[in-house]
């Protein structure tokens, strides 16, 4: 606990640092000029911190134009992260050496010829990190390999080292001091069977060093951490967790389901909700003569349309087969034309040639939106400008159609849970578990939660991601579990 005399004797010591020190007695100053900061003396040497853009070039112009307003004439050198021999204060960010040239005199302090001040930059370097750039595949991790923790160590270390160490050390530390992290935890229980594995939660609690590098880190390039280099360290959590002989492997080539196998039983790696999972991502794996109850038929058929067909055609021809009122309706309204993405295109256009836009809404478009309950409920609300752009129309038709068949799979059209359990019963067959890792900022932690597709807790929506009208065919049909 601190007495009232530490913290005077820690205030004597802030304020003596600001009256006789060059830190102290130039940075006030210098964050008028160069942002909020803060005099540093954790690591054993004294610099000064900004958030400087991660930028070498434009941070050096900063500096100097601060400089050249306190009338003071120095030199900048550059030291890059880890570079200590030349100068450097962190082991993550660049440190830039300010040496004052000629002997002056700021405020009380009479500062000499060759002395000097170290900048820090709080920001890593700019583009550090980009998408993919640390799966399992790019970091040339061994493929359909059996690996026991120490081995994943190994191999991890090597080969974050060998991409980075040199090229940019921000990344290096931080990637290693990361799986070190989650390599390193003792979870709360461990030894587990493979066959008595069921859901859990895991936190472990992330130390200053990580949290500055954290902090630093935009929120794409964590995003993009948290999703591909995820894999591994959910890898090195589960080996500190299961009970396995074999050890974990990474698949060879695109498997959209699973991210690393542990004694043959597959595990998908999810950074936040993650992703949701596209049926054409099971549906290979289904084994049609394990499904037995009518809706389990029905729905494992319906997968297959959507699976065989093009994006806006298995919404289409999912609703047809589903035989949803927004699908009859619009059977109805067309007569002959078929249900499907390019007749339904020319269809339309003729249609818009003819009578017009606003009689097409009015004799087509609005009748199915009335029937489905949702779409485009108003002429108005079109944004015809990016139709015509696109020169696609299929949109005005066919998302009313998508959104029913979400409602309908979803329980929202008199069917309660009956397709959400069947889903459940159909997806729990192919024994492949959810590890979801988010990072919390608020509470310092790296969190991981499992969860299987079958578990009874977990709650399983049908999804049509970043479909629209003028995007009809943005996403394929699939499912997320919360």
């Amino acid at each position: 606990m601190n007495t009232y005399g530490d913290i005077r004797t820690r205030f004597e010591v802030a304020l003596n640092e600001r009256a006789t020190t060059i830190e102290g007695i130039i940075f006030p100053s210098l964050q008028k000029m160069l942002g909020d900061g803060r005099i540093n003396n954790k690591s054993g040497g004294k610099d000064l911190r900004f958030d400087l853009g991660g930028e070498d070039k434009k941070s050096i112009k900063k500096i100097s134009n601060a400089f050249k307003k306190l009338k003071q004439d120095v030199k900048i050198e550059v030291a890059a992260a880890g570079d200590y021999a030349n100068g450097s204060n962190s082991g993550k960010f660049t440190t830039f050496v300010v040496t004052f040239n000629k002997s002056s005199k700021i405020s009380s302090l009479n500062v000499n010829a060759g002395d000097t001040v170290k900048i820090v930059d709080n920001n890593p370097p700019k583009g550090s990190i980009k998408s993919k750039e640390l799966t399992p595949t790019r970091l040339n991790l061994p493929e359909d390999t059996n690996m026991q923790l120490n081995k994943l160590d190994s191999v991890v270390k090597t080969a974050i080292e060998k991409k980075y160490k040199k090229s940019n050390p921000f990344m290096n530390s931080f990637l290693i001091e990361l799986y070190s992290l989650v390599a390193n935890h003792m979870p709360s229980y461990s030894g587990i069977e493979l066959s008595e594995l069921g859901p859990f939660s895991e936190s472990i609690k992330y130390n200053e060093d990580i949290k500055e590098a954290i902090d630093a880190l935009g929120a794409t390039d964590l995003n993009t951490i948290g999703k591909d280099f995820g894999e591994v360290l959910g890898a090195a959590l589960m080996l500190k967790i299961v009970k396995t002989s074999e050890g974990i492997s990474f698949p060879s080539g695109n498997n959209p389901l699973v991210d690393f196998h542990i004694d043959g039983y597959g595990i998908s790696s999810k950074y936040k909700a993650g992703a949701a999972p596209t049926l054409s991502n099971i549906i290979k794996d289904l084994k049609p003569e394990n499904f037995t109850e009518d809706s389990e038929i029905k729905l494992y058929d319906l997968f297959k349309i959507v699976e065989s067909n093009s994006v806006i055609n298995g919404y289409i021809k999912g609703a047809e087969f589903m035989e949803l009122p927004s699908a009859i309706k619009l059977k109805e309204l067309v007569g002959n034309v078929e249900l499907e993405h390019k007749a339904l295109e020319s269809f339309i256009q003729d249609k818009l040639n003819t009578i017009g836009r606003e009689e097409f809404y009015k004799q087509y478009v609005k009748p199915v939106v009335d029937v489905a309950g949702r779409g485009v409920k108003s002429f108005e609300k079109i944004d015809w400008a990016k139709l015509e752009k696109a020169n696609r129309y299929v949109g005005l038709l066919s998302y009313p159609l998508s959104l029913q068949l979400i409602d309908k799979l979803n329980g929202k059209l008199g069917d309660v849970d009956l397709y959400i359990d069947t889903l459940r019963k159909i997806v729990s067959k192919l024994e492949v578990k959810q590890l979801y890792m988010d990072v919390s900022l608020k509470t310092e932690e790296v969190l991981f939660y499992l969860k299987g597709f079958g578990d009874d807790n977990a709650k399983l929506t049908f999804e049509a991601p970043n479909v629209s009208t003028p995007n009809p065919g943005n996403g394929k049909l699939g499912f997320k579990m919360k």
